[in-house]
């Protein structure tokens, strides 16, 4: 019991602590009356190499080069990787238990493999951890507009991109927050490259079954809905396909219809792709999406068998990571582009 009770007052001492680091901060930054200005302990460069940035967020003054930067959100860590940039922290989609990702490969999924140091896990980027990022002292901070904090700010410049807004333009405003921005066209030419040789591939089949079904669905097939946009849909269109989408819905940014398996069960198309997810990943065991479990509850239920997809054995599971944008950026796109062409050009 008195172990218990010293851990507790540990924990208790090490959060004020870490609270108290962050108003400090705050009210240095308030008094001071310069928002957003640059930690010069980490940049290379001096004052007069300083240009202004605007985002999602309003607009920040970077100097130099920043050395150490983290990523709040997978798909900012996409467009820092694609820019040859390495996180100093990082929060993940799942939210990982251990304080670092001393093993990238394994703990961040599909992008891990690309990166080569060892960021300190910042939690949830639904939460991102204000103490541990205050006691990283970073010299930039990226994210998304959803994630806009002044707290983000004070602790050093932040700049934010709109995840409604497409990579191309995110990455320009990233790449000049990084000092990068030579870098930018190569990787838009390199993604424009890809998605002609894969659109020239998969053009006979456009011709033949140009209806394409997107589907979300859980594993315990309870939330279904029909997906409008994203980056996986907008590459299908490119290529040429054409959407299957709901009568009376309208189709607009942010729209995503839920709906039954009666209804789902009633819209005919020449592919479907079903996107699911793993529930409670933590980075302590292999990333393994049960593509397979869903599949099997699809052949189980007849409702699901009337369209053109089934009866060719044209539908199919992927990963919701991949697939729904939350990796985003020409990475994660390059990786849908691959993985299209293996399942619609492998023998029925």
């Amino acid at each position: 019991m008195f172990l218990k009770i010293r851990r507790q007052m540990r924990l208790t001492l090490h959060k004020y602590i870490g609270l108290l680091i962050v108003t400090v901060i705050l009210i240095t930054a308030c008094q001071s009356g310069v928002p957003n200005s640059p930690n010069l302990e980490n940049v290379q460069g001096t004052s007069n190499d300083c240009r202004v940035v605007q985002h999602a967020g309003g607009e920040t003054t970077i100097c130099g080069q920043p050395q150490k930067v983290v990523a709040l959100e997978p798909r900012m860590l996409s467009m820092m990787l694609a820019l040859d940039v390495q996180p100093s922290g990082y929060a993940d989609a799942y939210l990982m238990k251990s304080r670092q990702f001393d093993n990238p490969s394994q703990q961040i999924p599909y992008l891990g493999n690309l990166v080569t140091s060892q960021p300190v896990n910042l939690g949830d980027r639904n939460n991102p951890s204000l103490e541990t990022l205050t006691l990283l002292k970073p010299d930039l901070i990226l994210g998304m507009g959803f994630q806009e904090n002044k707290l983000l700010s004070a602790i050093a410049p932040t700049v934010l991109v709109d995840h409604m807004e497409n990579w191309q333009d995110n990455i320009q405003i990233v790449a000049q927050a990084l000092n990068q921005e030579d870098k930018v066209q190569q990787v838009i030419a390199s993604h424009q490259q890809k998605l002609a040789e894969v659109r020239t591939k998969l053009t006979p089949l456009v011709k033949t079954h140009p209806r394409v079904l997107n589907v979300v669905c859980s594993q315990s097939m309870d939330y279904i809905e029909i997906r409008y946009g994203g980056d996986s849909v907008q590459l299908q269109e490119e290529i040429g396909f054409e959407s299957v989408l709901l009568e009376d819905v309208e189709r607009k940014p942010g729209v995503r219809p839920k709906v039954t398996i009666e209804t789902l069960s009633q819209l005919d198309a020449d592919i479907i792709i079903v996107s699911t997810w793993l529930d409670n990943w933590d980075g302590t065991s292999t990333y393994n999406v049960p593509l397979e479990q869903l599949k099997q509850k699809w052949a189980n239920n007849p409702l699901l068998h009337n369209s053109r997809a089934w009866k060719e054995g044209r539908v199919y599971f992927v990963d919701y990571t991949l697939w729904a944008s939350v990796i985003g950026g020409s990475i994660g796109n390059s990786l849908i582009l691959d993985q299209l062409t293996t399942l619609l050009l492998a023998p029925t």
